[in-house]
């Protein structure tokens, strides 16, 4: 009876189930993808915005091209299945201190404004990834001006 009710303890009680921390490749994947999701929120994907979601995972993640290219195919596919933002959000928010995530959202705006204008459902999809990454409004202004310099 004892040994049943450790094992009872152990199997419901213990960090046995806790998710690990997420790899840096989940993290490249998770922003890729809401990189992408900013580019493809207005259904009309433009060249300058794929250019600029490729620079500016080279940039973060410090990876090569043909690293990159692979990474945006990924995120293209990932975004295509996934069903809501959330899942993404969640492993940058538990790996990421709140400056990495302003400067996320200083690239999903860079990204926007790469084909010289932002369009109400990016700025839509971006303020919405910005609330579940926590940030405040003032954050997202910052971060869209600076965004724009």
């Amino acid at each position: 009876m004892i040994n049943t009710l450790k094992q009872f303890v152990k199997d419901h009680f213990t960090d046995n189930n806790v998710l690990e921390k997420p790899s840096s490749h989940d993290i490249a994947l998770a922003a890729a993808t809401l990189m992408f999701e900013v580019i493809k929120s207005d259904n009309d994907i433009h060249l300058f915005e794929n250019q600029q979601m490729a620079e500016q995972l080279r940039r973060q993640f410090h990876l090569t091209h043909e690293e990159t290219t692979e990474l945006v195919a990924l995120a293209e596919n990932t975004s295509d299945e996934a069903i809501d933002l959330l899942d993404f959000t969640r492993q940058l928010c538990d790996s990421w201190n709140n400056s990495q995530r302003c400067e996320l959202v200083k690239d999903l705006w860079a990204i926007a404004l790469a084909d010289g204008k932002i369009d109400a459902h990016e700025r839509h999809i971006i303020r919405k990834i910005a609330a579940l990454l926590y940030l405040t409004d003032k954050q997202i202004i910052l971060a869209k001006e600076a965004a724009k310099l």
